[in-house]
């Protein structure tokens, strides 16, 4: 295993607990949702749930990787080939919300998020290809974005527990 990836064994453990224990807690305030999610006019709902889904699971992935024994290299192409393959699914789930009408929300909020989903899209890819490559400080970066993510993910999950209420009054 990298000397570089044993060092973060710790934060990785850290990190793949917290993103466990988010990805419970949203599987339960969204089954105590389920009717307002699953009513056809909620389509935003639905994709903003998709994608704090996502990045939970993103950020659960990181973890479990950086705990497997490997290179720092190999770390980082299983890092850029998970954040191209989230990107897809993150991308549907922004066509379908940006696309959905009827909800009666701030639209704003709606593309702030989605905006701010591909920024860290963005940067944690930049991160995954300075980890593949060997750079070190890439480590710190994608640590970062995979926190940062968790926190996005914890104010989405917030901001969309008071939007389906809203909408289910």
């Amino acid at each position: 295993m990298s000397e570089e990836l044993v060092l973060w064994h710790d934060f990785n453990v850290a990190l793949v607990t917290a993103a466990a224990g988010l990805l419970g807690l949203l599987f339960v305030a969204l089954s105590i949702h389920i009717r307002t999610l699953s009513a056809a006019r909620n389509a935003e709902l639905r994709s903003v749930a998709r994608t704090v889904f996502l990045g939970y699971v993103v950020s659960l992935t990181f973890g479990f990787l950086a705990l497997m024994p490997q290179t720092l290299s190999a770390f980082g192409v299983e890092l850029v080939f998970l954040n191209l393959a989230a990107t897809l699914p993150f991308a549907a789930a922004a066509r379908s919300g940006l696309r959905a009408t009827g909800v009666g929300y701030d639209r704003r909020v709606t593309v702030v998020q989605f905006t701010a989903g591909f920024g860290l899209f963005a940067v944690a890819l930049t991160g995954a290809i300075g980890v593949a490559v060997g750079e070190v400080w890439a480590l710190y970066l994608s640590a970062a974005i995979a926190v940062l993510s968790l926190l996005w993910g914890v104010f989405n999950t917030w901001e969309l527990i008071f939007r389906i209420q809203w909408v289910s009054e």
